[in-house]
């Protein structure tokens, strides 16, 4: 790393001990309020409470079986997104199975983990931007106090910033996914920095390398964000160790060539994906294997330009932080939002570039250009071309928000430089320590609306009141706190700004059945039935009724009808064997008479 300081001052070493500890301390400090959060909110109940694929190791094993895997959901009756993230997510996955095998469904070990997790992250954060500083060869305008703020400062502030809330707070697969991922990739350009170094110094060990390696084909067993991972190598390799675009694909020619793992880990779920559809394999299929609500790639990608500016303003300013943002999808190249984002786009991205040409001997320009390719980089497998369900999530911007931080610090020490002032310095330090601060409060204050369902919602509901998916959440949190009356308002709200999203007359239904207002659940179910009539939840709904209403024949067709679309269904077994046991006990009473 860079050299020692000043007589009377802390050496180097003392200063990492002290960063490290500190970010630890605080890290556990600032999210250990959360660890005794009850519940699995929003799909936590669909990906974790519901899902036996993690609670069983013997289920990794059937994925060396794609034909028999392909069949799981008909069996277990599961949503096939569900399957889906578990054959392309296993390395995830299999950290929540570890979670379960310690403690079950208690949440606690889950966020424990991922505090854990958060923690590393920002750890790794100041040991790569450490890294990057060390391979300086001209140093004329880092300081010693350049080589310890832009590490330690961009450590803070993504360890700090409550934009990361969703990605620690929030116990849910996808979520983890994002942070682990994060850790993965951090610690793949790590060790391969480590060896680039040693070779550097023409030490001749490898091992960092081989580490490397592994660290990267696990992170793309965890998430497809780490397929642009060998590409930021080579950027690295280009600007910061100074060699050429020849020299860095050899240089990272290892790494390269696990580039087809994710490609054939799709067309793999899609296969399966086909065979369950009895669907012809396709390109547009296999791009769309995740894209369930049927967004054209064109209008994905417009839209994905507004929202990469979205999560910039976010890390800026984070006010209207939103678990469900209402995000309208633009489908004209000229619509203002797009303009004005692709303009900002190509500026930021041009506009470093020229500096980082202009002035190659100051390495912070070099971080700046460095840091705004990361941004997009990490952005570019969601937030690009591939249509996901959700046009925008805060979590996606985890990663990629280390780019655009440090990037951010580099500026700030610029400015700082620019000053000339002997106390300039302590100045900026003090600054960034007041935003660290501030940071603090909001992210505790942002985590304590992942407290309960109905916080989280109520807060969703008030930053976007016409989405019809938060009002639907939030009647669902009411439910399961039994307050139904208050449920069905949003229930209600939900099913008024979307008609045909068939979920909200579902739970609608069971709240109004446990208000034993059954005529209404009747008229819901049916409604529910003439949009989507292969839906066996309202069929086991309608069940349900028929029994509290005593029309036990009528009953037993209905959940006779659930099982036959849904073979797997565990309600409509039981209540099935429920209504039937009824019908031929009363049968035998019958007879006895």
């Amino acid at each position: 790393m860079s050299g020692g300081c000043e007589e009377g001052k802390l050496s180097d070493n003392t200063f990492r001990r002290i960063v490290w500890l500190s970010i630890a301390i605080v890290g556990i400090l600032l999210y250990s309020s959360t660890f005794y959060y009850t519940g699995f909110q929003f799909d936590g109940a669909l990906f974790l409470v519901n899902n036996p694929l993690f609670k069983d190791l013997d289920y990794y094993v059937e994925l060396l079986n794609i034909k028999k895997f392909s069949n799981l959901d008909e069996q277990l009756g599961l949503n096939s997104d569900v399957t889906t993230n578990f054959m392309m997510r296993p390395v995830a996955y299999l950290t929540f199975s570890l979670n379960y095998m310690f403690s079950e469904l208690n949440p606690f070990s889950y966020r424990v983990v991922n505090t854990i997790i958060h923690i590393c992250n920002a750890l790794l954060v100041y040991e790569c931007i450490a890294r990057f500083l060390s391979f300086t060869p001209s140093q004329k305008s880092l300081t010693p106090f350049s080589l310890r703020f832009i590490p330690a400062a961009s450590a803070f502030v993504f360890l700090l910033h409550p934009m990361q809330t969703e990605s620690v707070t929030y116990i849910n697969i996808t979520q983890r996914f994002a942070s682990l991922a994060a850790l993965f990739y951090l610690a793949t350009i790590y060790t391969y920095l480590v060896w680039r170094w040693r070779q550097q110094q023409e030490i001749k060990h490898n091992s960092a390398r081989w580490v490397s390696l592994l660290v990267l084909f696990l992170g793309m067993l965890t998430r497809e964000s780490l397929f642009t991972a060998p590409i930021m190598l080579v950027l690295l390799e280009v600007t910061l160790l100074g060699n050429t675009l020849a020299g860095g694909i050899k240089r990272a020619k290892a790494h390269i060539a696990l580039l087809p793992v994710i490609p054939l880990m799709v067309f793999m779920v899609f296969m399966v994906s086909a065979a369950q559809n009895n669907s012809s394999p396709s390109f547009s299929g296999a791009v769309n294997v995740v894209n369930y609500v049927g967004t054209p790639v064109l209008h994905y990608a417009l839209t994905q330009l507004v929202v990469v500016i979205t999560y910039l303003r976010l890390y800026l300013f984070p006010y209207h932080q939103n678990v469900d943002h209402d995000q309208t999808l633009y489908t004209l190249p000229y619509q203002w939002p797009v303009v004005v984002s692709g303009f900002v786009i190509i500026a930021m991205l041009t506009g470093a570039y020229f500096l980082y040409r202009r002035n190659s001997d100051d390495k912070r320009y070099t971080l700046i250009f460095v840091g705004f390719c990361w941004y997009f980089m990490g952005l570019a497998v969601s937030s690009s071309v591939i249509p996901l369900p959700d046009l925008i999530s805060e979590h996606r911007a985890y990663f990629s928000s280390i780019g655009f931080i440090f990037a951010l610090i580099c500026i700030l020490d610029l400015v700082r430089t620019y000053l000339g002032s002997a106390r300039s310095g302590n100045i900026m330090a003090a600054l960034v320590g007041l935003c660290c601060v501030a940071l603090m409060i909001m992210t505790y204050n942002r985590n304590k609306v992942w407290e309960s369902g109905i916080l989280l919602w109520s807060n969703s509901v008030r930053n976007s009141p016409a989405s019809h998916r938060a009002n639907y959440n939030l009647g669902v949190a009411h439910v399961y706190a039994k307050e139904y009356s208050e449920s069905i308002r949003h229930l209600k709200k939900s099913i008024e700004i979307s008609p045909d999203w068939t979920q909200g007359y579902d739970i609608l239904a069971v709240a109004l059945i446990n208000l034993k207002r059954y005529s209404e659940a009747i008229d819901v179910s049916i409604r529910g039935i003439n949009i989507d009539p292969v839906d066996p939840v309202f069929y086991n709904n309608l069940g349900i009724v028929y029994i509290e209403t005593g029309r036990e024949e009528d009953a037993r067709q209905a959940f006779t009808k659930a099982l036959a679309l849904r073979p797997g269904y565990i309600n409509a077994i039981k209540n099935l064997d429920r209504v039937t046991s009824y019908i031929e006990s009363s049968a035998a009473r019958g007879r006895g008479r």
